[in-house]
Order: structure tokens, then C-alpha cells, then sequence
């Protein structure tokens, strides 16, 4: 059961289009766990369209139609890839960042309980999955930014509470937390950081920086 939901302001900005990538990939990854959340998607989306339609219609050059109806000409036809069901359940959003299931990615080992795999960078945006083997912690960190944790597989706990499979957790600034994975299956998510990590640990804090956190 997901207890964790974005809240109604992040899914406006998905429906709305206001959210950037990084954003509309967490809440679309997460919709397609969360019925609830689809159907308020939906409805946000629905109420938008229905704003657009009382817009007052822009005006146009007089060659607007010939100048549109000449780039299709020259456009190349699209072949749009034969779809390729999920072996494991993974969203088909998702898959289109991984290139398959997340039960075939190639992770980025950190140490003997933590690994990742970026997924793409814009500015101080970072995405990418992490992997914890059961139990594993990160370490007391806090953020400079914002972190969007959504779990795929598994679950874990830290100060706020319990989140397993569809669960979003949002953290901001410097409120510190120590996320542990669920005993017994690894725990894997997809992370949104706005800004990097800043660990407790000495260790952690030379460590981070190498792997890109």
C-alpha cells in the first residue's frame, strides 16, 4: 500500500507542465504505481485543457498554413520502435531512461552494500537509481537542494517514517537523515537531488564527491 504521495502543488506542475524532466519522470514513474495520483493527474490535466479552450485563438500570418504544410513535406517520417513489454513490472517511462528493465541495469558498484547508475544530469539536477543490499545505510547526510526518493523495489526508513514500493519521500535543506534499507530484499530507488549531499561522516564527505554525489 502507498502511503507517500507527491503533494497537489508537484502534481499541478506535472499536469501543467510546469516540472522539469527530472521532476515529471518521479511523478510519472510514480502515477503508474499510484491509481489515486493518476486519476488526480488526469483530472488536473483535463481541467487545463478546458482552460486552453477558452483562450482567445492567436492570429496568424497569411501563409501560416503553406509555411507548416511545407516543413511536412520535408519531414522524415517517424518509425516509432516496436514495444517491448516489462519483464519485472518497471514503468514504461522509466524504461525509456534505463533502455530496459530495471532488473537489467548495469550498476556503478560504491562499496560491498551500495551501488548506482546515473541516468542523466541537467545543471544541478542529477538523476540516477541507487541500489542498497538489505540493511544498508547511507549515512547521516542533509541536502543543499532538494532530494525526490521514489522506491522501486524494497523499502527502507530513516526519521520521517516507513517507505517501500511507489512511496515518494521529499527532503529539503538541512533537516539530517540516515536512510536504512529493509532487512531481507534490497532496497533500489529513483533519486532526484537538486544539489549535492552533504555526509556527517569524514569519510563519506571524501568518498561522495568521486562518485558524483
Amino acid at each position: 500500500m502507498i502511503r507517500h504521495h507527491p503533494d497537489e502543488t508537484l502534481l499541478l506542475a506535472y499536469a501543467s507542465g510546469a516540472a522539469d524532466e527530472a521532476l515529471s519522470l518521479v511523478v510519472a514513474t510514480h502515477i503508474a504505481y499510484c491509481a489515486p495520483c493518476r486519476a488526480v493527474a488526469a483530472r488536473l490535466e483535463a481541467i487545463g485543457g478546458s482552460l486552453l479552450q477558452d483562450l482567445a485563438p492567436a492570429s496568424l500570418s497569411g501563409n501560416a498554413l503553406d509555411t507548416a504544410l511545407a516543413k511536412l513535406d520535408g519531414a522524415k517520417p517517424f518509425e516509432r520502435r516496436a514495444r517491448v513489454p516489462s519483464q519485472d513490472g518497471t514503468p514504461d517511462v522509466l524504461r525509456q531512461y534505463i533502455g530496459g528493465d530495471v532488473s537489467q541495469v548495469r550498476w556503478r558498484r560504491v562499496n560491498a552494500s551500495f551501488s548506482y547508475r546515473p541516468l542523466f544530469h541537467r545543471g544541478a539536477v542529477t538523476v540516477r537509481l541507487l541500489r542498497g543490499a538489505p540493511g544498508a545505510q547511507t549515512g547521516t547526510h542533509h541536502h543543499q537542494g532538494q532530494e525526490y526518493t521514489l522506491v522501486l523495489k524494497g523499502g527502507f526508513a530513516d526519521v520521517t517514517g516507513r517507505y517501500g514500493p511507489g512511496d515518494l519521500q521529499v527532503m529539503e535543506g538541512a533537516m539530517p537523515h540516515n536512510p536504512i534499507a529493509d532487512p531481507g530484499e534490497e532496497c533500489i530507488n529513483l533519486a532526484v537531488t537538486t544539489g549535492p549531499l552533504k555526509f556527517d561522516s569524514l569519510v563519506r564527505k571524501i568518498v561522495a564527491p568521486l562518485f558524483g554525489f
